[in-house]
């Protein structure tokens, strides 16, 4: 794919493996779009399993000028989060005083260069200068036996990238790697 201009949704759809690098600059988040924290919960047991509050979420002290390593975010899961059926992330965010008229996440999940989970989800229109919380729910797809072992033997190789675009425009893109070894 030619970089040179931001990618579309449909570009990232096609991709294939986790991108080498960030597609898009921090200065393309044109609507100020900050991320305020998110919690996971299981579905099925309503049990909370991560809590990310606003002051742990990087958003104000980063640079375009920065080793990208610091905007990669790496998260120890445990091997239990592989057997979960469906997930709900709660979002919390604020935009700035563009109004979005639609804005997109689509979330790509790697392991060893395949990719074992994606996701897409519209929000519609967002209010500018709002702080908003938008709840998503995502239905794993199944993994056999070997494919989770092989992923509990492989800290650190399931690989994401999320991309997030704003009236059609790609405004941030964030990558994360995951751990579900057991926890220390």
């Amino acid at each position: 794919m030619d970089i040179s201009t931001l990618p579309s949704p449909d570009d990232i759809r096609a991709l294939e493996k986790p991108a080498d690098n960030f597609l898009c600059k921090l200065s393309d988040n044109w609507a100020q779009f900050k991320f305020k924290g998110f919690r996971i919960r299981d579905m099925v047991s309503n049990i909370l399993l991560v809590e990310v509050p606003e002051d742990d979420v990087e958003n104000e002290n980063l640079d375009e000028d920065d080793d990208p390593s610091k905007r990669l975010i790496k998260y120890h899961l445990g091997p239990d989060f592989l057997e979960l059926k469906t997930v709900g992330l709660t979002m919390f965010f604020s935009v700035g005083a563009t109004p979005i008229q639609n804005m997109e996440m689509i979330e790509k999940h790697y392991f060893r260069n395949k990719c074992i989970r994606e996701f897409s989800f519209k929000f519609g229109f967002i209010i500018p200068n709002s702080t908003n919380s938008w709840e998503l729910v995502y239905d794993f797809p199944d993994l056999s036996e070997e494919e989770k072992e092989e992923i509990r033997q492989a800290p650190w190789e399931v690989k994401s990238d999320s991309y997030f675009f704003a009236n059609g425009k790609l405004m941030i893109h964030n990558r994360a790697e995951y751990n579900y070894s057991p926890l220390d």
